[in-house]
């Protein structure tokens, strides 16, 4: 077997967990490496650290898939997808959708997969794990048993590694729309043509948390609605006045979609158009409102960007508090990674500094469990929501 040799010092994030091999850190190579190909990484006088498979098109060369000297082979993989599925099953109590295995917080890189009711809907987001598709197929058919599997592999970084975007049927039969409970909600999941695998079922814990802020007197305004995750738990709650913004109208439809589903009879409004050119027109026309959720796509895909990204997220705030009336509640959630909790902690204050706005800290959430966040991995802790309350003078 291949052997990645590192430099020296470079294997202890590797015994610590850590399952990145970056180009920087290797040393040498004895033998041929190609994507997909398993390695064994070693230390300079070839003591074994761990096993992976090569991604060339990254910097992260190596991902490390075991720190033992075991196969990998169709168990392993079997195994990994196995442990995961069963230890979310618990959460089958609160909803039939869930994400059941989650890259490298489940052990296998690059691998996503969300369950919507009976379908599932998986994600292969490299060239590395691509080389594994059949065996995952076949794992996933044995363990959960799906009516139906999508491939969702429409993400932008396999074009840079060399392969193809893919979506499509894999397995069995995809409907149209499936619906999703959760927490006492419905929603309507397109897994064929809605944003990321069909759902942002990363939002539930902060859909879950917003709910007893709500009331008949509230005024919601939610910024990046998607198909209306937070709109539906609003109206849920019988607010007086719901509006969804967001660019695709196809996401706009989705809202509408689960405002029948529902039944409900609220004042619903969605906007179709961009959020930052919008929420300066609401504002500057006088607009009010007691609740604004702003949940943007992704903006920052790199760490040198992460200025730019204050900076959007700084404006998206500086308006929404010229509209929040007092003991009104601004939502800010961030999905990207190297965006921090500081981050988001700073624009805000600056925001509502800017606006004379006095502002108490309700809570913070992360990513629910489903997606979960492992200490040695910062990686994986990608989703960040600040919730705050503008206080009286």
């Amino acid at each position: 077997m291949t052997r990645v040799i590192l430099k020296n010092g470079k294997e202890k994030k590797i015994r610590n967990f850590y399952p990145n091999v970056f180009k920087d850190e290797i040393q040498s190579i004895m033998g041929e490496a190609k994507t997909g190909d398993i390695v064994d990484v070693c230390k300079g006088d070839l003591t074994f650290v761990g096993r992976g498979y090569v991604t060339e098109g990254t910097s992260a060369f190596v991902r490390v898939l075991t720190t033992k000297e075991e196969p990998i082979d169709k168990k392993f993989i079997l195994n990994k997808i196995k442990k995961a599925y069963d230890k979310r099953k618990h959460l089958e109590e609160e909803t039939n959708c869930t994400r059941i295995f989650f890259s490298e917080g489940d052990g296998l890189p690059g691998l996503i997969i969300d369950k919507f009711d009976k379908y599932l809907s998986i994600q292969f987001r490299n060239s590395g794990i691509e080389k594994f598709r059949q065996e995952i197929i076949n794992a996933v058919k044995k363990v959960v048993k799906p009516k139906g599997i999508y491939e969702r592999s429409d993400v932008e970084n396999r074009t840079h590694e060399g392969v193809e975007q893919k979506t499509g049927v894999i397995f069995g039969d995809i409907p149209e729309r499936t619906i999703m409970k959760d927490n006492g909600l419905k929603y309507v999941i397109d897994i064929i043509d809605g944003q990321k695998t069909g759902f942002f079922l990363d939002q539930r814990d902060s859909r879950k948390f917003i709910r007893p802020y709500l009331s008949q007197n509230t005024r919601f305004l939610d910024v990046f609605s998607s198909s209306g995750g937070f709109s539906v738990a609003a109206l849920k709650e019988g607010c007086k006045k719901v509006v969804a913004i967001d660019k695709n109208a196809h996401a706009l439809k989705l809202c509408h979609e689960n405002y029948e589903l529902n039944n409900f009879d609220g004042n619903f409004e969605t906007v179709e158009g961009d959020a930052f050119m919008l929420l300066k027109i609401m504002a500057e026309r006088g607009d009010k409102y007691d609740v604004i959720t702003l949940d943007p796509p992704s903006l920052i895909k790199k760490k040198i960007d992460v200025r730019r990204g204050r900076d959007f997220f700084y404006d998206l705030c500086d308006q929404s508090f010229k509209m929040l009336e007092n003991d009104g509640i601004l939502g800010i959630i961030t999905c990207a990674y190297h965006i921090s909790l500081q981050d988001l902690i700073e624009v805000t204050r600056m925001a509502a500094s800017n606006n004379g706005k006095r502002l108490q800290v309700m809570g913070i959430n992360y990513q629910p469990e489903d997606h979960p966040w492992i200490l040695h991995v910062p990686e994986t802790l990608y989703l960040k929501a600040l919730w705050v309350k503008v206080l009286e003078d």
